[in-house]
């Protein structure tokens, strides 16, 4: 009777711990969106199972040892808090990507964890994790060949959860799906990359008639808050104007080539899109190479500090002639605060303009944007405060005031191009957008579309227009804009550059792919591929599976369409 009460009294735990699961390290709008998807059933299922073995396996350290049940309190909660806090943040569980980012940079991720922490959701599962283990007070009697068993069928579960081409950890019991990405990181490969980019010819052609180019790289700007892409609120009037006045050309299918700055901006100063696990990036020019090669006078300011990530050290060589970032004017730059955008633009940026264009032209500028990074609140000035109250740093309000900003930032420059310089042309595209809420989570973790499906802008010569405007609705890529600036300065771009010219017209069933498999930042083996109408195929390159756009159906990599396959699998390495 008394090992009856003990075992049920275990089950009960188990029952409780996988409800705190599903209610409050996820929430209910979890359950509703996936309870019927047979691999959330799978893998939620199979790990719980190997949850239930653990708790057996644990049960005579915890009841026999107040330090015992202690040490097992915490190796069962924190996972558990880890995992709360990461799905609140981004709707998804910490990934190998994640524990990487906090070895590299702690205080940047508990900055931005201590700013999102939960106390309520906290405090439940600190309590409830504690009173739920309290109940095993008696040993359950062991047999040693029955433990043993439990033992081999709980290692066989963790590690078939862990490797098989169908698991997801995101589907799983949080406290395994933390252990399993712990074990992951230690089979991550490593590559060594050949740094070796060629150079690039220098042009014999006459450089009287260039035009100059600006190219202006955004920072977490997201299209469904832009009023010139049918945002209900009027946070963009000036670009609105432009768009109306024929000085502006909005893409409507344009994709960002990753999710992070890492992997976007390096990529969107190249040309490349798409998985780049064995590093084609470095060995391949950057615009700046071309723009210097063909005669150019270049200068790359940035509002943050570049030397976060070694994005500096990527692009500044020889071939820039002029290098600005914003820990020169703000000496506190972090990753989530630079420089402010309007000073940066009034004090460096056009001054700069007025000045190398009373020398010798043409001039080539790449701008890099504060943008809209989180905390909102830091990221737009008093001027640009539309919306109010703002309430929280990261509030609804506090977001589309840094996009009233930014459209008063754009407009500026591009006004100034066309009124001086009527041959000249202004590019801007963000790097990556923001969630905001909802299934896309808080910020930029996941390849959701509120992430990805980006603003791409250009202000061309008049001249130009209707021929850029026949591509406005069809499938871009921001890594189109380095080979359409090549097209302008009529150089030929590198074998390894895969964007496409927007000066033609685009493939309307062309296939995109956005990236987390880049060597610029922790080389995530995922990615996407997008149809043309934007929905789309998730990919897991360590497990080779693809999730199909429906969402619940997964397959074998190996079972996929070829002509999908052909795309990744001269890419992959050897």
């Amino acid at each position: 009777m008394a090992r009856s009460t003990t075992i049920k009294s275990l089950l009960w735990v188990w029952l409780g711990l996988s409800l705190l699961d599903i209610f409050v390290v996820r929430d209910f709008a979890w359950l509703l969106e996936h309870w019927d998807s047979k691999r959330v059933v799978v893998n939620f299922g199979l790990t719980s199972l190997a949850m239930l073995s653990l708790l057996f396996m644990l049960n005579p350290i915890i009841t026999r040892s107040r330090v015992g049940k202690n040490l097992i309190f915490m190796l069962i909660v924190v996972p558990m808090l880890v995992q709360s806090s990461h799905y609140e943040v981004y709707r998804s569980f910490a990934s190998s990507f994640g524990f990487r980012e906090f070895s590299q940079d702690p205080m940047l991720v508990l900055d931005l964890w201590l700013a999102q922490f939960n106390y309520l959701k906290s405090g439940i599962l600190l309590l409830s994790v504690y009173g739920l283990l309290s109940l095993l007070i008696a040993p359950i009697k062991t047999v040693k060949w029955r433990y043993g068993l439990n033992v081999i069928g709980f290692v066989l579960l963790y590690l078939l959860t862990t490797f098989i081409w169908y698991g997801v950890g995101n589907f799983q019991n949080s406290v395994l799906a933390y252990y399993s990405t712990l074990l992951q990181i230690s089979r991550t490969q490593v590559l060594e990359f050949k740094h070796e980019k060629p150079p690039v010819t220098p042009s014999q052609l006459p450089t009287d008639n260039l035009p100059n180019i600006v190219y202006i790289i955004g920072e977490s700007l997201t299209l469904s808050q832009m009023g010139i892409y049918g945002y209900k609120r009027d946070t963009t009037p000036k670009l609105a104007q432009l768009e109306a006045d024929k000085k502006l050309i909005k893409y409507n299918n344009a994709l960002s080539i990753g999710t992070h700055t890492r992997l976007s901006v390096p990529y969107m100063l190249v040309g490349i899109e798409g998985i780049d696990p064995t590093g084609r990036f470095y060995q391949t020019p950057t615009v700046f190479n071309y723009a210097k090669a063909r005669g150019y006078t270049t200068a790359f300011i940035s509002a943050q500090d570049t030397h976060w990530g070694h994005i500096k050290d990527l692009f500044v060589d020889k071939d820039v002639d002029y290098f600005w970032h914003g820990v020169s004017m703000n000496k506190n730059t972090s990753v989530h605060k630079g420089a402010d955008d309007m000073r940066v633009l009034n004090e460096i940026a056009l001054p700069y303009i007025d000045k190398i264009t009373q020398k010798k032209p043409p001039f080539f500028l790449v701008l890099q944007m504060d943008g809209s990074h989180y905390p909102y609140t830091a990221h737009s000035t008093q001027k640009h405060k539309k919306f109010l109250p703002e309430n929280k740093p990261n509030s609804i309000n506090a977001y589309d005031n840094t996009v009233v900003k930014t459209d008063d930032y754009l407009a500026t420059i591009i006004n100034k191009m066309r009124q001086q310089y009527p041959n000249s042309w202004v590019f801007y595209s963000s790097d990556h957008g923001q969630g905001l809420g909802g299934k896309s989570g808080r910020f930029n973790y996941n390849p959701h579309l509120k992430i990805i499906h980006n603003p791409l802008l250009i202000s061309p010569p008049n001249s130009h227009y209707a021929q850029l405007l026949s591509n406005q609705d069809l499938p871009i890529s921001q890594a189109d804009i380095v080979p359409s600036i090549l097209a302008i300065i009529n150089m030929k771009p590198h074998p390894n550059i895969n964007g496409k010219s927007l000066l033609n017209t685009q493939n309307p069933k062309r296939l995109r792919v956005v990236s987390q498999y880049m060597p610029t930042q922790h080389n995530d083996p995922n990615a996407v591929l997008v149809n043309p109408d934007l929905s789309l195929y998730t990919l897991d390159f360590e497990k080779m599976s693809v999730v199909l756009p429906d969402g619940k159906q997964t397959i074998r990599f190996q079972d996929w369409d070829e002509k999908y396959q052909k795309i990744f699998l001269d890419k992959l390495p050897k």
